[in-house]
């Protein structure tokens, strides 16, 4: 229940507005055409595991579908995120959406998404993910506020309580 309450406050705070510095504080709908998925990551320390959330609508912002999962191990926050939008893109893919606009509040993975190379395990997902960028007639990461992002970001701490995945349409 308390996700679906953060997620019907979001579509009710869906028209927010751009700064200055082109980073969204309140989620918008994306242009026609086009699927908006917000994505995010969480760390459960206690049971060395990581929770997902995706959550897509479409260019009306009616809820397309969601998903939430939790993985063994630990990781460090840049990694998970990056595992998170790794998972998404696939998740995309299998979904059949062509143009898409992923929201992650990462900035470092959005700047990484610019085609960042280097030898560490968060440069290997980001690799992953650029490589699945190939999958999609148009593909934008853009860099979101935390309250741009809190349906994927409870997604992902309701993982703690899952032993895979799960999915709502």
């Amino acid at each position: 229940m308390n996700l679906l309450t953060a997620w019907r406050k979001a579509q009710v705070n869906g028209r927010g507005t751009r700064l200055t510095s082109n980073v969204q504080a309140q989620w918008e709908k994306p242009p026609d055409g086009w699927v908006h998925i917000n994505v995010d990551a969480a760390l459960f320390e206690d049971t060395r595991s990581i929770g997902l959330g995706s959550v897509a609508r479409d260019a009306a912002g009616q809820f397309i579908k969601a998903r939430s999962s939790r993985w063994e191990g630990l990781m460090i926050p840049r990694e998970a995120e990056a595992m998170g939008l790794k998972e998404a893109l696939s998740w995309a893919q299998a979904s059949n959406f062509r143009r898409c606009i992923f929201e992650i509040d990462s900035q470092i993975l959005a700047v990484a998404c610019k085609g960042r190379c280097g030898r560490s395990y968060f440069d290997t997902l980001v690799l992953e993910c650029i490589t699945l960028f190939q999958h999609f007639d148009d593909v934008l990461v853009v860099f979101v506020r935390r309250s741009a992002n809190l349906a994927a970001h409870l997604l992902a701490k309701a993982a703690s309580s899952l032993s895979g995945s799960r999915e709502w349409h």
